[in-house]
């Protein structure tokens, strides 16, 4: 559940446009840590963090990046090699990372989308579901070549593949999303696509936990009773499109609308 609802404090902070770290300043604090560099990323840390775990950091984020990349087909023009690498900061504890990043001082994990920066400090439990996690948003994003995006489809992938392939809270979730449907305590499809991070942020944490969870469910539902390549099509037609309901229609032809899709949502996990 700490893990959960960090990531939710981080998200909507960072997705709110209220905090970009820049990353000039963040590089003039990090001059004395060493690097340690794969494929697809560059690893920053401090000189007193250890080795083995700066080299289980590197073996999960890789592993993510292939996994998160071939489970959506998420092929992008230019591939994270050489100066495009994403790039992890490691702090020596948590007052060096507050100190160095200027990250907010609940969270355990930041995060620059647009830079590719994940900045955190070691040691911590569910630090690797978190990467899973933020990795699948500046993936997504790069992909997709923009930075708002519809908050349910974005945070719900995001959940799919922490899920997937880390340890969620959502392992045993659909018991969950089936009483709140049968209590009639889910979100409105017409309501939960309009919502973006800034109004998410305003309501009450039980409505925060339905939105994530419902998004989730729905991501998982359309990978599901439509199959992963069709999902793919989504995300490809998403791109090309700047209305996610005319994607939706265009790749799910039985969905014309929302009510369609929130029907058969609901019959999918009632069954």
């Amino acid at each position: 559940m700490r893990n959960f609802l960090l990531i939710i404090l981080v998200n909507l902070f960072l997705l709110s446009g209220e905090f970009l770290l820049n990353p000039q300043d963040a590089d003039a604090k990090v001059k004395d840590f060493r690097q340690l560099k794969s494929s697809h990323f560059i690893i920053s840390y401090s000189p007193e963090v250890k080795r083995p775990y700066v080299t289980e950091v590197k073996k999960k984020a890789e592993k993510f990046y292939r996994e998160i990349t071939q489970e959506f087909h998420l092929v992008r023009d230019e591939l994270w090699l050489w100066d495009n690498r994403a790039k992890i900061f490691i702090a020596e504890n948590r007052e060096e990372y507050l100190d160095n990043f200027n990250c907010p001082n609940w969270s355990s994990a930041c995060v620059n989308y647009r830079e590719k920066r994940i900045y955190t400090y070691p040691d911590q439990k569910d630090f690797i579901s978190t990467l899973a996690h933020e990795l699948t948003h500046i993936v997504f994003r790069e992909y997709v070549g923009r930075q708002i995006l519809p908050l349910w489809l974005d945070e719900g992938m995001a959940m799919y593949t922490e899920t997937k392939f880390s340890d969620s809270r959502y392992k045993n979730y659909s018991s969950q999303i089936k009483k709140k449907i049968k209590n009639n305590s889910f979100i409105p499809f017409d309501e939960l696509t309009t919502i973006n991070a800034r109004v998410l942020g305003e309501k009450p944490s039980s409505y925060v936990d339905t939105f994530y969870l419902q998004s989730f469910s729905l991501i998982n539902f359309l990978i599901e009773n439509y199959k992963k390549h069709r999902f793919s099509q989504l995300l490809w037609n998403y791109k090309n499109e700047s209305d996610i309901k005319k994607a939706l229609s265009k790749t799910y032809y039985q969905l014309n609308n929302l009510e369609d899709l929130e029907e058969r949502w609901k019959n999918y996990y009632l069954k």
